[in-house]
């Protein structure tokens, strides 16, 4: 967890603000902080961000979760939903919300 952290505070300072929606660049960089961290994730919309569970407690995802949103918040990344699956599409474990 504190990898992920770490990894994020550091793309964060790289990133573009978007609109509405999450621009391409954007679900990049943090798709690949995730990616670094152990977590498989995938877009599957410009507002949906899934990451795979790892078998990790829904108290820890969620945080994880949370976490994300406040590192990008100041940075009007715009509204998505960020899902975490124990497999893409099957078994949903929990959702978080954010926005700018």
């Amino acid at each position: 967890m504190k990898k992920l952290m770490i990894m994020i505070a550091i793309v964060i300072g790289t990133m573009t603000s978007g609109a509405q929606a999450v621009t391409g660049e954007n679900q990049l960089k943090l798709s690949a902080v995730v990616q670094k961290a152990g977590m498989d994730n995938v877009w599957s919309s410009d507002i949906s961000f899934w990451i795979k569970g790892n078998m990790m407690p829904k108290y820890e995802l969620e945080a994880i979760g949370h976490k994300l949103c406040s590192l990008t918040r100041p940075h009007n990344l715009g509204f998505y939903v960020i899902t975490f699956w124990h497999e893409f599409g099957q078994g949903k474990i929990t959702s978080v919300k954010c926005s700018s």
